[in-house]
Parts: C-alpha cells; structure tokens; sequence
C-alpha cells in the first residue's frame, strides 16, 4: 500500500524522466524564449553562457550575472552596443558571421576571441542564440575537447542546426579546426 501523495511523485517522476527520454532540453526556460537577459539564453556552465538579443533590462541582468565579455556574432549589431555593455563595465568584441554565409575564417576568429578570455565570464551572442550556440558548440568541441556528446546537449538546448548550418559544422569537426 503506498502513502497518499506518493502515486502522484511516481506520476510526477515518470512524466519527467520520458520528458528526458524524448530529448526535451534539460534548461526549460520559463515558458518564454525571451526568458533571461537575452532571446534564447542558455547557460553552458559558471563561466560560459549563450543567448540573442537582448530582451527587457537584459544588460542589467548580465552585469547581476557577472558577465566580463560579449563576444556578438551578428554581422549588423545594434547601434551603440559596445558603449552600453562599457558603461556597465563588460567589454564588448563583434566577431560578425553572416546568417546565411558563415565561414572557417569566421571560426577561426570567434576561437581567438574565445582563447582571449579562456578565463572571463562569457556571453556569445547573436540574433536568436543560433550562431553564438553552434560556433560555442564547435569552439568547446574543436578547441576545448569536450566530449561532443555533452556540447551537442548545449547546442540542442536551443535548436538542431540544418541546411547550410549543419554542412558548415560537419566540415569543421571534420577537419578539426
């Protein structure tokens, strides 16, 4: 005989785990994409989180966060974007990918920038968190030797790369630069 409230934990426990099964992120965010200081907003650990634009007081928040470095991906930021994050004392590196063109040139600086501040607090940034979480993807792959299987959890957090995208990432895992 089970103890009243113990058939709904079990209930609770086995929507959960087939939840995971089915391969719904572990991250939920608060029934909103723009839940977060930015579009999209997925923290990959204490030191490295990715996102979008920029939603509500989003610069706030990143500074509460601790937040030292947004490297932004968009090749047409926002105006006044580097003077904003200044203010709040984050220093701000465009690195700009083209949506529908990004390049291994493009990889190879985004790693620099990357390399560069191995050791701040980084938020990679883009328009909807597709750029900045596939290019974080391959960086922590490529460079940082995580096992592909735990940066591809990151990167499916927040989308499933298709089309040009997964053609320009399987030609840099292949080459492994």
């Amino acid at each position: 005989m089970t103890r009243p409230g113990t058939l709904a934990l079990l209930v609770v426990a086995a929507v959960a785990v087939s939840a995971f099964a089915a391969g719904v992120p572990a991250q939920m965010h608060e029934s909103s994409a723009h839940a977060g200081p930015t579009m999209n907003y997925h923290e990959v650990d204490e030191r490295l989180a990715t996102g979008g634009h920029f939603v509500g007081d989003g610069l706030s928040e990143l500074h509460e966060k601790g937040i030292k470095v947004v490297i932004d991906l968009r090749d047409e930021p926002p105006a006044g974007q580097k003077e904003k994050l200044a203010e709040l004392g984050i220093e701000w590196i465009n690195v700009p990918v083209v949506w529908k063109s990004p390049k291994r040139a493009d990889f190879e600086r985004f790693s620099e920038a990357m390399s560069n501040h191995r050791d701040d607090k980084v938020l990679v940034q883009c328009q909807a968190n597709y750029r900045a979480s596939a290019m974080t993807y391959l960086y922590r792959v490529v460079v940082e030797k995580v096992p592909e299987a735990e940066a591809r959890n990151d990167l499916t957090a927040v989308w499933e790369p298709e089309g040009r995208w997964r053609r320009f990432m399987d030609g840099i895992l292949e080459s492994g630069t």
